[in-house]
């Protein structure tokens, strides 16, 4: 199957989009909210309001060759939902844009506080500052379908007309009358998609497209207000839900949650009343994906941040509430469809455990082997011990989805802040190079190491610091993001959110069963060597004195190579060695016992995570030399993968350095990056992957390729059209990416 009149037709609507669509849909929409609105309105009422605006205004788009029905032709072909995707603004956005102005508001001083300790790359809150907010509220929404898919849109409803009757205030009786709205809002929208795909048939000739609208007309009339009936139909919700979320609220699903858990009774019930084959299931299966995966053109070059990124992933395999291992029809069928149609977008997270099936595991490393993986492989056997340390119930941990690129949810009770990396390696740059020009500007003065006596000197004037930047942090975002319901509440998204609407409450204002909140780490590998070389370099073997040390570093390493070339040969992250495993594990601690300390934005607990999506570049850039080796400019290493300035030729090496860290501490998940050969065996990768299971990483990005094959591919692109790579957090054909990105990749670490 290659599906060519569906490709051609979905290119044809989704590769010529220049926005221009979008920004007149919003323009009007927009514009007509304006003169509806009055300044007494608050945020609940202007997204009734602009609810009701959009769903009656979009003009439902149903293509001839595609048997799902949900595009809404209001947003950039390029975006996830997200109200500004590099630049194309939509209608979802009024009731933001309307109220951004209160984050300043609040507090002049605080915005622009936060404003410079963005700007000096200490961390990020997921948002562009000059655009508002002091959180991630535009995109990493890990939707909830469950409730839609068991019950439809009409229950949700029911639910919250029934909470009316019991309201004690006004703002409780706003969010539930808003969540009414919504679930009228698409049920119009539905009923839209059903009147076109009727009137499509009557003057339509060709039989074939007539019966994909006789489809379309026939579920879109009932689906999704009334729960799914068939694999067909809860498909479609997926799909309808994805594009309604973002059309009306102008931010970013990204999920699609444990599509085979949640799809298979389903295709069960199907099978066993012989209304589809398994052939049929799987033909739908590819043209589901082949619906977001041709969403953009994977030959486009990419040259800026996030090119080639949709936001768009599900997840696989893992285990069901009892522990058992999920490896279905279902599960086997979306790896080889993503597989055969080569699909790039969405983004597959599989599950896994030392005790995964082989059969899944030979699946899902099919792709890996042959160079055109776009998996994220994730380890049950450390991430569920760290979502129990959460203060998850085991259900709930086994439960666990990866949204986004690597981040941790519980399924269908939290919404963390994503895309908030906090840079601990810019704190060790201000310690090291008496950055005391800029400590003012940011509000935190730093201590400086110049005259300390020992290591232990140093290492506690480091992690003090830490410790006052993590205060800091949430200082700020705490006082500065606990306005959004008065900005921009979800009541959509909080909807199917558990204890929501029982507890009449936005997940904005508090509403959901958990408020913790995640710090991304960026540059644990880099600080670790950086004090394992200050240790080894000073202390240990006394080559040279911290003062000549620091010298150094704030001259770029410039005319002292050989003092370079020392510290390179320092232990380092993923050297296998015990001293680098006694220090790492010790400052994991510390790092994680600093975290505990704080209150979360919205008054939950704060835990630690390890993942840097393409930062790993442009952060690098504006980060200064440090004692590890590494010069000015370059390169951060991402998440928890060894820097590629320690040339480490074992894997096994990088492994065991990996066994001797308490998972459980990393709440906030972790990545590593591994380049094996290019001529591994599935027996071999399989292995490879069950050993991984017993150490403490978590997400694993594998590629299997060779500096040879990719030297050569930038040489002939034209002999490998279809050689995929993990970039980052996405993955991307080889070829597409700019020079600058193919030599990042080129310049990782490729193992034996």
């Amino acid at each position: 199957m290659n599906h060519l009149d569906m490709r051609n037709e979905l290119r044809e609507y989704y590769w010529t989009d220049t926005g221009e669509r979008a920004e007149n849909f919003c323009q009007m929409i927009c514009a007509q909210l304006d003169r509806q609105y009055s300044d007494d309105m608050n945020a609940y009422e202007m997204k009734m309001m602009q609810y009701q605006a959009i769903s009656e205004a979009f003009q439902p788009v149903i293509f001839r060759t595609v048997p799902f029905y949900y595009e809404t032709g209001t947003m950039f072909s390029q975006t996830d939902g997200s109200r500004d995707f590099h630049g194309h603004r939509h209608a979802g956005g009024w009731t933001y844009w309307k109220n951004a102005h209160k984050f300043i508001d609040q507090d002049p001083e605080l915005w622009e506080l936060q404003k410079a300790q963005q700007q000096e790359l200490f961390y990020t809150v997921g948002a562009a500052y000059e655009d508002g907010g002091y959180n991630d509220q535009m995109q990493h929404f890990n939707f909830n379908y469950r409730p839609i898919l068991a019950h439809g849109l009409k229950t949700v409803y029911e639910k919250a007309a029934a909470g009316l009757k019991k309201t004690e205030t006004r703002e409780e009786e706003l969010f539930l009358q808003s969540v009414c709205t919504a679930m009228l809002a698409m049920k119009k929208m539905s009923e839209k998609f059903a009147a076109k795909a009727a009137e499509l048939m009557e003057t339509e000739t060709d039989e074939a497209v007539r019966d994909n609208y006789s489809r379309i007309a026939e579920a879109a009339s009932r689906t999704p207000w009334s729960a799914p009936q068939n694999l067909y139909e809860a498909l479609n919700t997926l799909a309808f839900m994805r594009k309604a979320f973002g059309t009306l609220d102008g931010v970013g699903p990204n999920t699609f949650g444990r599509i085979d858990l949640d799809l298979y009774p389903f295709y069960e019930r199907d099978i066993a009343e012989n209304r589809i084959t398994k052939e049929e299931a799987y033909d739908l299966i590819c043209k589901f994906l082949l619906v977001w995966d041709q969403h953009y053109d994977h030959d486009m070059k990419m040259v800026g941040y996030a090119d080639h990124e949709l936001e768009n992933t599900y997840v696989l395999g893992g285990c069901d509430a009892e522990g058992r291992p999920v490896c279905n029809d279902l599960t086997l069928m979306f790896l080889r469809a993503s597989r055969e149609e080569v699909i790039i977008i969405p983004k597959i997270t599989c599950r896994y455990s030392k005790n995964s099936p082989k059969e899944y595991l030979d699946e899902a490393n099919r792709a890996v082997v042959n160079g055109t993986s776009t998996l994220l492989f994730q380890n049950d056997d450390a991430s569920i011990p760290a979502m129990l340390r959460q203060g998850r119930t085991i259900e709930e941990a086994r439960d666990y989805i990866i949204t986004g690129c690597w981040a941790i949810m519980g399924n269908g009770m939290e919404k963390i802040d994503d895309g908030c990396y906090v840079n601990i390696l810019k704190v060790m740059e201000y310690m090291l190079h008496n950055r005391t020009d800029k400590m003012e500007k940011v509000g935190m003065q730093f201590e400086l190491i110049d005259q300390a006596e020992s290591f232990e000197d140093i290492y506690r004037i480091y992690c003090a610091n830490i410790l006052k930047f993590f205060e800091e942090r949430a200082r700020v975002v705490r006082a500065g993001g606990n306005i959004w319901n008065t900005v921009d509440p979800q009541p959509i998204f909080s909807s199917t959110l558990k204890y929501c609407i029982e507890n009449k409450k936005d997940y904005t204002a508090g509403g959901a069963k958990y408020r913790d909140s995640r710090y991304e780490l960026v540059g644990f590998p880099n600080v670790l060597d950086s004090l394992l070389a200050i240790r080894e370099l000073c202390y240990v073997k006394k080559q040279y004195t911290l003062t000549e040390l620091l010298q150094a570093i704030r001259c770029n390493w410039e005319g002292l190579e050989n003092m370079r070339l020392d510290a390179l040969r320092c232990h380092g992250w993923g050297d296998g060695s015990k001293e680098t495993s006694e220090l790492a594990r010790r400052f994991m601690h510390d790092l994680f016992t600093m975290a505990d300390q704080q209150v979360g934005t919205y008054g939950g607990k704060v835990f630690i995570g390890h993942f840097t999506y393409t930062e790993i570049v442009w952060w690098g850039k504006q980060t200064l030399a440090t004692p590890d080796g590494r010069r000015n400019g370059e390169y951060i290493s991402q998440g928890l993968t060894p820097s590629r300035l320690k040339k480490i030729p074992a894997v096994t090496s990088v492994i065991n350095n990996f066994s001797e860290l308490d998972s459980s501490e990393i709440r906030g998940n972790s990545v590593v990056n591994i380049i094996l050969p290019n001529h591994i065996s599935l027996e071999h990768c399989e292995a490879f992957l069950r050993a991984v299971a017993d150490s403490s990483v978590q997400s694993l990005q594998l590629n299997c390729t060779s500096l040879e094959q990719l030297r050569d591919a930038q040489s002939h692109p034209e002999k490998y059209p279809e050689l995929i790579v993990r970039v980052c957090g996405f993955s991307a054909k080889f070829t597409s990416l700019s020079r600058e990105y193919q030599e990042e990749v080129i310049s990782r670490n490729f193992y034996e």
